[in-house]
């Protein structure tokens, strides 16, 4: 099934991304916390605030692409459950006991009553959906591999022929309201230093995980604490890390085919195809020896007009601007932490704080704080 061009090209303003019918109340219903399920929470809460997202539901779009004899077909139905009783506000806070339950029938790592990581609860419930919701059905199978000849012709293509090519082979097996809202694509290039022969590859995301910048640490010094501090960056560091020319030399050298042997490389991440919405997920936790560690650095983020033009590749690209209107906060270690959130009402034109059962409005100034864990930018004209 082909993508509907009404869906994909929607460029919804930030001031009315969280807009609903007129009969919908104000969303800013609170959630009951199960002792752990506080990454649940918030990311629900920013999902909630996500306009598009919540009219298919609300509107039941959903129901006449609900993949029945899907595993994760219960949980498409409770989340619509859910963002329903958190958007008619008839109460100040609800308890997601239907759509927990959903959760565990259909994962066995969030079936326990255990402290979990947000990003990994994000891309979990974002894949049930657009699994459950898949327009194409039954899927064709899958797409065969290219040869050695068509490599070699498809390096010929431009950038931007590449990355079409490669989307459209990806819906003619995928395509649901996730795929419209959230998933873009990334193209991977290497470049042999010798001859100069590049392999590219594509491959779509939900999420973009950028690094956090450190200093360079002598010895030991950082791994040996559980939680880092350090200078305030921009987030514009952190994509320049992400997208910055990896070289592979020594035993990471890259099997050139031309060459016919192990050459020194470069690999470079750029972004083809950019959603609607941007979920960037900050790279606070990492494990070092025997040591986890949590990067508490403060990201400065800006809510209005973050740019992207510096790292997608040439081509037609409807915008390359973004404005923020969600953030996942987290607190703490990654073991003992808790997880709140930061989302915008464009219904009152104000942002509100979500720790679980409690609701309150919080200043545009506090919103991307050093707890900013996963961000949610919405696509807007330049």
């Amino acid at each position: 099934m082909q993508p509907d061009p009404a869906t994909a090209q929607t460029h919804v303003p930030a001031r009315r991304l969280s807009q609903l019918p007129d009969s919908a109340s104000y969303g800013a219903t609170g959630l009951k916390n199960f002792g752990n399920t506080c990454f649940m929470n918030s990311v629900l809460q920013c999902l909630a605030g996500t306009g598009p997202l919540t009219r298919y539901f609300m509107r039941g779009e959903w129901k006449k692409n609900l993949v029945q004899n899907s595993r994760e077909a219960e949980v498409a139905v409770e989340f619509a459950r859910l963002l329903e009783t958190m958007w008619r506000g008839q109460y100040a806070s609800v308890s997601p006991l239907g759509f927990r339950a959903a959760v565990a029938k259909c994962s066995e790592q969030f079936k326990a009553n255990e402290q979990e990581d947000a990003h990994e609860f994000a891309t979990f419930l974002l894949d049930a959906l657009h699994e459950s919701l898949n327009h194409v059905h039954p899927r064709p199978p899958p797409e065969r591999e290219l040869t050695r000849d068509e490599e070699q012709q498809f390096e010929l293509l431009s950038d931007e022929q590449q990355a079409l090519m490669q989307w459209t082979r990806f819906t003619r097996r995928n395509w649901s309201i996730v795929t419209s809202i959230f998933q873009g694509q990334i193209q991977s290039r290497l470049t042999c230093m010798s001859c100069q022969h590049t392999s590219t590859t594509y491959h779509t995301f939900t999420e973009l995980s950028v690094p956090i910048p450190t200093p360079k640490a002598s010895g030991s010094a950082l791994v040996r604490k559980s939680r880092v501090r350090q200078s305030p960056v921009n987030i514009y560091e952190c994509l320049d890390a992400y997208s910055e020319t990896e070289i592979l030399d020594g035993d990471n050298k890259w099997q050139c085919p031309r060459c016919q042997t192990k050459r020194k490389a470069t690999k470079r991440l750029m972004i083809a195809r950019l959603p609607l919405v941007l979920i960037v997920h900050l790279k606070r936790f990492s494990t070092i020896g025997h040591f986890r560690e949590k990067l508490e650095t403060n990201v400065l983020v800006p809510t209005q007009k973050l740019f992207m033009q510096n790292y997608v590749i040439r081509g037609n690209h409807p915008s390359t601007m973004y404005n923020l209107y969600g953030v996942a906060n987290h607190f703490g270690t990654l073991s003992g932490g808790h997880y709140t959130a930061s989302v915008f009402n464009g219904l009152r034109d104000q942002w509100n704080y979500f720790d679980d059962t409690r609701v309150s409005p919080t200043p545009e100034t506090q919103v991307a704080s050093p707890a900013a864990y996963l961000l949610f930018f919405v696509q807007t004209q330049t």
